[in-house]
């Protein structure tokens, strides 16, 4: 990913972090003024200050919320087209009689896979691999092979703890956290 397009991702982050809690303390506000308001004869401005506060319950959201949405939005303009190259196995697969595809242990003796699917961890495209060019190509990429096949959740939970850890970290980091954390041998 670019560096500038981080240092702009991470920008909008923080200003819409900043915009949440500016949020939370006006609801705060707004709640304390509410229960003084309870014990006047100031009946209209009770009125008017309920509808406020439910004004902004409404407009409030969580702090993953609003990562997901700055993500989805600079996946949108290119953030992800520059990658580290940082690839999930997900799985080595061969290929029946009639054409379909099927999944098979890349480890089994008697059923030879003909190519591993990767998937890049920043721009989610997959690539296949010659089961004969795998080992090549973990070699001289970076490859996380969990324990596991991955889903679609694990995926989007590495893939969330990565550019989280670039945002707030950088880079650098962030790559040697991810595979650090979820490198394994099937």
């Amino acid at each position: 990913m670019k560096e500038d397009l981080l240092k702009e991702f991470r920008n909008e982050y923080t200003m819409k972090l900043k915009m949440k809690q500016k949020n939370d303390k006006d609801l705060k506000t707004l709640m304390e003024r509410k229960n003084i308001l309870e014990n006047s004869p100031l009946i209209k401005s009770y009125i008017e200050l309920t509808e406020a506060i439910n004004q902004l319950k409404n407009n409030t959201c969580s702090i993953n919320d609003i990562f997901s949405s700055t993500l989805s939005e600079f996946e949108s303009k290119g953030l992800t087209d520059e990658t580290n190259e940082i690839y999930f196995y997900l799985g080595s697969f061969d290929i029946d009689d009639h054409g379909n595809e099927y999944q098979v242990d890349r480890n089994d003796d008697f059923i030879f896979p003909l190519f591993n699917c990767y998937m890049d961890i920043e721009s989610k495209k997959v690539i296949e691999i010659p089961f004969d060019d795998a080992d090549e190509f973990e070699y001289k990429n970076k490859v996380i092979i969990t324990s596991s096949y991955p889903d679609a959740l694990m995926i989007t939970d590495i893939r969330n703890d990565y550019f989280c850890d670039a945002l707030y970290e950088g880079q650098e980091i962030a790559c040697k956290k991810v595979l650090s954390r979820n490198k394994k041998n099937l």
